[in-house]
């Protein structure tokens, strides 16, 4: 005998209620079975309380754009739509069992490995709806759901946006822990860079159980947490596991400017991947459709399969599979490589003597490099950046794996006349400047003009007793650059 609906969950053809699965803000989602083929279904249905024109549009849109998005591995499938006489709708999806990932995240402490492996998968998916010109712009764990197989699928299109196109009508609802701070004040409706952010906000509260500026135990709400996320730097995980070249992207991920930050998803699954290599991980593939929306199937080393070899090319959509490289941000997503050459450098398909040799002499420059790092990484932390030694990089076939300055830790005295600041943090290289923001309090240091400051000690001029508080960046030359240091203040001498 089967279970009849409740009032709230519609009689839909060929599907048998079971039981309910959770509820939002303005929708329920159930169980049902479908009869043939016989299989389990998630149903999302518009609860009619508070139903707005709006609400279902936006409803509507979340079918469409999941439902173009469908053949990516780690994007829900949407099976189909319908709105119901009464004026409410619902959609039929791929049921993923419980938990999502913020139960997860609650229950148990993810490793790191798990992490990373999460964030290129999901990161892949990010882009392929950027490349369709979809904006997700509600990535946080609870819109990852996890498959029987452990695979992440990233649902809840719903305040989705088309990327290029100006939103004019009502405000845009947004969840406040992983948002970032251009569109928790305004200044943005999203773009790639926003949904980087909020994906880097993802992992760093599946490593440590909490959105990254939730305070344990203080107050949470979201007025609280809006000038935190505008103004404090991204907090450390606290976890020893966690490798310091991983801590040092999600700082870049959120940092507080857009273009501050990796510029596409491709970009920080790339960096993702450059991490795993570091830390001796399997290597996860990014699974992308090339730019041009094309079917492309790539093997692991970014090779193209002839088109002859699939006779019926509207009958899979397969992903490319883009290779590990050094991370770098972009202005934007670079092409996804469909032919025998990769970012990687060519791909030889025959073995010849040259390559042979060539295959040696990239030997000997790893064997030497490692030479070089360990006899000269001895933890020196030298006070002058400009006559500091080159730090060690790790490295890989790819080259650099990720070049990004750890956060300093800022310090002051008192002095004749102002105020000396100094910093430290690991790996000091050659070339590294700082820029800084100095103000008379801690409260207007996030609103300061920025400064550029090549060597330390740095002096500020400061009457005795007056306060002066500052905050510093570590940049390269190569447009990296680490996030802020806490705020630190110091009376003048």
């Amino acid at each position: 005998m089967t279970k009849a609906a409740p009032g709230s969950a519609p009689e839909i053809p060929g599907l048998v209620y079971r039981q309910p699965l959770g509820s939002g803000g303005y929708a329920d989602v159930f169980l049902y079975e479908q009869q043939q083929p016989r299989m389990p279904v998630a149903v999302k249905v518009l609860k009619r309380e508070g139903l707005t024109p709006t609400i279902l549009r936006q409803f509507v849109d979340e079918a469409n754009t999941m439902a173009q998005l469908a053949d990516h591995p780690y994007i829900v499938q949407v099976f189909r739509s319908e709105t119901l006489p009464d004026g409410g709708a619902y959609l039929v999806m791929k049921y993923y069992p419980p938990p999502n990932l913020a139960t997860r995240a609650k229950r148990e402490r993810l490793t790191v490995e798990e992490v990373l492996r999460t964030g290129i998968q999901l990161a892949s998916a990010v882009e392929t709806a950027h490349r369709a010109g979809i904006i997700h712009r509600d990535i946080k764990p609870a819109n990852v759901l996890i498959s029987q197989y452990g695979a992440p699928g990233l649902t809840d299109f719903g305040i989705a946006g088309r990327g290029g196109q100006e939103e004019h009508d009502e405000d845009v609802g947004v969840s406040v822990p992983w948002s970032p701070p251009e569109v928790l004040y305004g200044q943005s409706n999203g773009d790639a860079r926003s949904d980087v952010y909020s994906l880097a906000a993802t992992l760093w509260h599946l490593l440590v159980g909490r959105s990254p500026f939730e305070q344990p135990g203080g107050d949470n709400s979201a007025y609280s947490l809006m000038p935190r996320i505008r103004a404090t730097p991204v907090p450390q995980t606290g976890r020893a596991d966690v490798p310091v070249s991983l801590e040092r992207l999600l700082g870049h991920a959120m940092a507080k400017k857009p273009d501050a930050r990796p510029q596409s998803a491709i970009d920080l699954a790339r960096a993702l991947q450059a991490i795993e290599q570091e830390q001796r991980f399997a290597r996860t593939p990014i699974v992308v459709l090339d730019e041009s929306g094309h079917t492309t199937v790539a093997d692991s080393r970014g090779q193209a399969a002839p088109e002859h070899t699939d006779p019926d090319r509207t009958s899979v959509r397969a992903p490319l599979v883009s290779s590990p490289q050094a991370y770098t941000p972009t202005p934007s997503a670079r092409p996804a490589t469909t032919d025998a050459t990769t970012d990687d450098g060519p791909q030889a398909t025959t073995i010849s003597g040259g390559a042979l040799l060539a295959g040696v002499g990239v030997l000997l420059l790893v064997l030497v490099g490692a030479l070089v790092w360990a006899v000269g990484f001895r933890g020196d932390k030298p006070t002058d950046a400009t006559d500091a030694p080159t730090a060690s990089v790790t490295t890989g076939p790819g080259g650099p794996v990720v070049d990004i300055p750890d956060q300093p830790g800022l310090d002051g005295r008192g002095v004749t006349g102002g105020v000396a600041f100094t910093w430290e943090y690991a790996g000091v290289r050659k070339g590294d400047f700082y820029p800084m923001k100095i103000a008379a309090s801690e409260a207007e240091v996030p609103k300061a003009q920025v400064q550029t400051v090549r060597k330390m000690p740095y002096t500020v001029p400061a009457k005795p007793g007056q306060t002066v508080c500052a905050q510093v960046a570590v940049s390269r030359a190569t447009g990296n650059s680490s996030p802020f240091s806490p705020v630190k203040c110091v009376t003048g001498g």
